[in-house]
């Protein structure tokens, strides 16, 4: 019963109606008790608990004869028909999917951020590797330029050498 008092605002008074008598189906209940029940959490009409408990327990939709009740020591108590089971079965399952609906939509949105958030991080890491790309590009050009200018003087100063050496020698006229 606790359960139930804990979420009855969040539900109809039919709802809760129909729950309390699923709930109690195993020991069964009465139409005062159910009365009592609904009394309890919500400002009903006994007019309306009386239609609901005609309706839904008594006579449901489909049944041309009334059921007939459980008879006990306190008198006779109901037990829920298989419709009015199926219905808080189906309404708590919609309830779940609404609820796994909104935590899907919210897992969606946050996925939606760290996928944006991912992108612009790596196109300003792609940026910055240009950037740094176009920089190593210029360094190899002056390394290479510089290696081929110290090429060009060892070369013209190996040349000249030769000159000279083959003028020490005599070979080449003055």
């Amino acid at each position: 019963m606790k359960f139930l008092r804990q979420n009855y605002q969040k539900e109809s008074w039919q709802i809760a109606a129909a729950r309390y008598c699923v709930v109690n189906a195993e020991k069964g209940f009465s139409e005062s008790g159910l009365q009592k029940y609904i009394k309890s959490l919500y400002a009903v009409d006994e007019r309306h608990i009386r239609q609901f408990y005609k309706e839904e327990i008594c006579k449901p939709a489909g049944r041309e004869y009334a059921r007939d009740f459980i008879s006990t020591e306190k008198g006779g108590v109901w037990t829920p028909p298989l419709d009015l089971v199926s219905k808080i079965t189906d309404y708590d399952e919609l309830q779940e999917a609404r609820k796994n609906a909104r935590q899907a939509f919210w897992l969606s949105i946050i996925a939606i951020i760290i996928s944006t958030v991912t992108l612009y991080t790596s196109l300003k890491l792609g940026e910055n590797q240009i950037e740094s790309s176009q920089g190593q590009i210029q360094l190899q050009s002056a390394i290479w330029g510089y290696e081929q200018m110290r090429n060009d003087r060892l070369e013209n100063r190996d040349i000249q050498w030769r000159l000279e050496d083959l003028q020490f020698q005599g070979r080449l006229p003055n």
